[in-house]
């Protein structure tokens, strides 16, 4: 606060010059000089004099009102500076698996580091049980994953709706198997039709290998798997050279740029959802940043 909105407000409060002056830790007689060259200066009268009693005359009334104004102005300034400072002097730590790693740093993090600028931002590349195991440890505090579920006791917003599918090269004779089938939004495939395909598998501890492995527990073949792989851009490399076909998600086949170099086909008695998630904890969601960063993902996933 400035000194002529202090000392008037407390003069104006005490209703007097000896009380106000206690306050302000000044002499009575500074304090008394500072008052009337502030009325010289404004050429009107702030305070009716009645002997040591000081009384607000209409002009006064008015001037007191306006200061107050400005003071509970330069308050909510003085806090959404400072709001503001400290949002763009933080860090955040954003893990997302590494088909994700175009959209992410080169349009989310570009983006995001226009707004704030001054952020330290630090990335982790990794696959996504690793990654949800370091957000459950809170060594994150923004996961971009596909999945096909939320993570318990964390905030998760779909980014895009997904779909598990099989992908195979476009000349592969699979393609000439498929149907449409209602419910499904690619052309429908009977795995028991890749019982002579190589699939490319996964290393242990991916989510596709789990479900990989899972999903064969049901069939009547043990799948050949000749070729494994650590990531999908790998995978689907594998598929566009004919060396085998391979389960994953549609978004990664987008994500990835492969949209138009292989075909994907629904399986299953059902449809497996597999969604482009962005979690974070339940108390980092009200956060500026948080908020700005998942309003970024927003418009480009």
């Amino acid at each position: 606060m400035d000194k002529t909105t202090e000392y008037i407000l407390e003069v104006a409060k005490c209703g007097g010059i000896t009380k106000a002056a206690n306050n302000l830790y000044i002499t009575p007689s500074a304090l008394s000089k500072f008052v009337l060259a502030k009325e010289e200066e404004l050429k009107l009268k702030i305070f009716r004099r009645e002997g040591k009693k000081f009384f607000l005359t209409y002009a006064g009334e008015r001037y007191v009102s306006l200061l107050n104004e400005a003071r509970k102005l330069q308050q909510k300034i003085d806090s959404e500076m400072g709001r503001i400072s400290d949002m763009y002097m933080g860090r955040l730590r954003i893990g997302f698996q590494m088909s994700l790693a175009e959209t992410v740093i080169s349009s989310v993090i570009t983006e995001f580091k226009k707004e704030f600028p001054n952020f330290q931002v630090m990335l982790e590349e990794e696959s996504s049980m690793n990654l949800t195991q370091m957000l459950l440890n809170r060594q994150l505090d923004l996961l971009i994953t596909t999945s096909d579920s939320s993570i318990d006791k964390f905030f998760c917003t779909i980014l895009e709706k997904g779909e598990i599918v099989l992908a195979v090269h476009p000349d592969n004779s699979l393609c000439l198997k498929s149907v449409r089938r209602e419910g499904f939004k690619y052309p429908w495939i009977d795995l028991k039709h890749c019982y002579e395909e190589n699939f490319i598998q996964y290393s242990e501890g991916q989510v596709f290998r789990n479900y990989f492995d899972q999903l064969f527990k049901n069939e009547f073949y043990e799948p050949t798997t000749k070729i494994t792989v650590r990531t999908t851009k790998t995978a689907l490399l594998c598929v566009v050279n004919q060396l085998g076909v391979v389960i994953t998600s549609d978004l990664l086949v987008k994500q990835n740029g492969y949209s138009d170099g292989v075909r994907l086909f629904s399986f299953g008695e059902n449809p497996r959802p597999h969604n482009l998630i962005i979690v974070t904890d339940n108390d980092l969601v009200q956060n500026e940043e948080i908020k700005h960063f998942i309003k970024v993902c927003k418009n480009y996933f």
